[in-house]
Parts: structure tokens; sequence; C-alpha cells
């Protein structure tokens, strides 16, 4: 009898991507089926009816859902490279351990995308409690299982994307390495495996904002520089030599001196090239404009994130805090056409990054943040940017960041 094996996922969402590889691990061919999760098929809606959710494995007209249930059944089914244990007791050692990363650290690790300050720090130690945890249990060994890749390894790889993306993303700090040196062996171990790295999301796709913004300074002020794209799935060893404290990008490197953290790099680039200055000279209008540089990035930033995170009234509170907070800004603008006058600075630079978050995850929410009739001089604002050129070259491409997000959003609420 010839095997039908259809999978439906989502090309960001770790949880599919589990079964995509523990199906490469065992080299069994299978039809890969891409769901868009904003307007799911009449198929996945008659496999998973319960949930309507991805992953969904269909083998032979029969559905199964959930990707540890899955990932059990692939391994009962097809016996070739085991992912689970053969002895009994070490099987369910490496269910409760799949279960302590989903039910445990990764239910404590996303309240870090829905608090802010304090109690961000306090979540954040919380997750480096768990991670101690892992570290300990893996012991000095390769993978969670010995010697080679396994059944917690498949689940654990989503602690893998959560630490790259966080720091980018959301700006929290996820991991120092020096902390947890076992579980860095154990993400060199996962990286050797060619079918992990094809089976990881997709994270080249995320353009970072922050890094657009030193860019168009850059060029606002014809600096000639060389580009080096990062892959945040696999830091390079000169990322991490150059930001050791963070790991994460901006970092400019200006005669192999690293400057990180992208408003002390906007400062640092104004201060050694004076042509076409983006921070004004006057030093009280200088001040202001770091104000309202740090607003941005403290205040309205981590508050639409949080929109992200909460449904019904919860997220209607949250869209009321991000009016204010924009309200704030309007008042500021106060019909000019740059918050510094009459031409582009640096807190424009700082703010397309609203401009772009808002109309992402206005488009991937279905919510409005902003409209023109509420915000006639933000709007005002966002047209006068889009009229100088670099500035439309230096915007982050919306189409990719629009699907990937919408991807792993769709991820986050499924948990």
């Amino acid at each position: 009898m010839v095997e039908d094996l259809k999978l439906y996922g989502t090309t960001a969402c770790s949880y599919s991507l589990r079964i995509e590889l523990a199906l490469k691990l065992k080299r069994i061919p299978y039809e890969y089926i891409e769901e868009d999760l904003f307007n799911k098929s009449p198929s996945l809606l008659k496999y998973n009816p319960v949930h309507k959710k991805i992953p969904v494995l269909v083998h032979n007209e029969k559905p199964v859902a959930e990707s540890q249930v899955i990932l059990e059944y692939i391994d009962e089914t097809w016996k070739n490279n085991p992912i689970l244990p053969q002895d009994f007791y070490e099987r369910a050692m490496a269910r409760f351990w799949a279960r302590f990363i989903d039910e445990k650290f990764l239910t404590k690790a996303w309240e870090a995308y829905t608090c802010e300050g304090k109690e961000r720090e306090v979540v954040m130690e919380q997750v480096c409690e768990l991670m101690k945890i892992l570290e300990k249990e893996l012991d000095g060994k390769d993978f969670f299982g010995g010697d080679s890749i396994g059944f917690v390894d498949i689940v654990g790889n989503v602690v893998v994307l959560w630490f790259q993306l966080t720091p980018e993303v959301v700006g929290v700090e996820g991991w120092n390495p020096k902390r947890f040196p076992g579980l860095l062996k154990w993400v060199g171990k996962l990286q050797e495996i060619d079918v992990v790295n094809e089976s990881m999301p997709p994270i080249e796709k995320y353009v970072s904002p922050f890094v657009r913004r030193i860019e168009l300074a850059l060029k606002l002020k014809w600096i000639p520089y060389e580009y080096i794209e990062e892959d945040l799935s696999n830091m390079s060893t000169s990322l991490v030599k150059y930001n050791p404290v963070h790991m994460k990008v901006p970092v400019l490197v200006h005669n192999e001196k690293p400057i990180t953290e992208s408003l002390v790099i906007l400062e640092y680039i104004d201060e050694t090239w004076k042509n076409n200055p983006i921070l004004p000279q006057d030093s009280y209008q200088r001040a202001l404009a770091r104000f309202w540089a740090r607003f941005i990035d403290e205040n309205i930033l981590p508050t639409v994130w949080k929109a992200n995170f909460f449904e019904g009234d919860e997220r209607e509170l949250v869209i009321q805090e991000v009016h204010e907070h924009i309200q704030i800004l309007e008042k500021e603008l106060n019909g000019k056409d740059f918050f510094e006058g009459s031409s582009i600075g640096s807190v424009d630079i700082a703010g397309i990054v609203v401009a772009f978050w808002f109309q992402l995850t206005q488009e991937v929410l279905g919510v409005e943040f902003y409209s023109p009739e509420k915000f006639p001089g933000l709007f005002k604002w966002i047209d006068k940017l889009q009229e100088i050129d670099v500035v439309n070259e230096c915007r982050p491409p919306m189409e990719k960041h629009l699907a990937y997000f919408r991807a792993c959003f769709e991820a986050f609420k499924s948990m």
C-alpha cells in the first residue's frame, strides 16, 4: 500500500517544523501543505475541528494533531531511526522533559513579551531559573537523550528559536552563553546536523528596523560602509566578539572599535562625521531629541508589542494606551514636517520604526492603531518621510515581514 502522508503547517511555526525535522530524520516522504492561518483552509478545519490549528499530520486520511502527539505517532509507526528511547523509564523521562519545555519553560518565557520594566526583569529571572534546570539535565551530554538527537532535542529546538528572536524582535535579553555553557554546547551540536538547519524557521527573513536606522543615518551623511548580513539563527563569531554583552544587531565597527545599541550608534555617527547633522546643534534641543527617541523605544514600541498577546477587552485597553502615546507624538510634531523642524533628524530616524511596526501590527492583527483622521500630523510626517529616496531604500521589506510575523503570532497564540 502506498503511504499517503500530508503535513499541514506554516513555514515560521516551530511546532510544525518539529514534525518536519522528525520526518526528515527518519527519511519519510511526505507532502507539505502551507496554511495561511488568517484564512484557514477547509481541510485544516476538517482535520483539526477541535483546535483549528497547525500542525496536523494526515496519514492515509487519518489526522493526528498536537506536535508532541504527532512525534510519538511518527516514532511508533516508522521504527527506523527511533527518536524516543527504547527503555520505558527513559521514554517516560523524555516525555516529562518535553512537557517541561512546552508547559513550564515556554509558558513562562512568553510572559516576557507581555510585561515591562521591573516585572519583565522578574519574569526573565524566572526563565533563567528554568534554564538552569535544563542545563542541569543536560549534565555535559551532547543531547538530552545522550549521544544522538532525540525526542527532547526536537521539542527543545523551539527554545533555540525563542532566544534567537527575543533580543532582536522584543529587545529582551534572552540568555548569556557564559551562564549556560551546556545549553550553548547543545545548540552547537544541533547546528552540526544538516536537517536541523533545514528545519529552522527562516529568521533571516526578519530585517531589523533598528539596523535600518543605522543604514539610513549613514546614507544621509554619504558615509561609505560595508554591510554584513547576520543570520540570527546562527550568529557569527564576529557578532559575538563585537557585542559580547547582548549578542544582537546592530553593531557598528569603526576602525575595529565596536559600538552597539541603535540610539548610541546614531549619536556616535553624528559626532564622528559632522556633515549633514542629524542631531540639533543647540544643547537643549539635543536633550529633547534624545528624550523623544527614548520615548519611542521605551514607551511606544513595548506597548504596541503587548497588543499582539492580548485579546478582547485586554487588547482594547492596550490599544487605548497606544493611542495616548501616539497623541503625545502628534502634539510634539505640532504641524511640523519633521520632529526637529524642516529636515529629517535623529527623532525621525528613530521614529521610522513606529510607522513600520504599526503598519505591520495593524496588518497582522486586523486592528487600527492610527488613522489619518485621528492623527493627521503623524500621517503628514510619514508622507514627508516617504518623499526622501534614502528613507524608502531603508524601509524593511513589508511583505516578507508580514508573512513571517503572521505565522509567528499565530504560533504564539497556539501555546
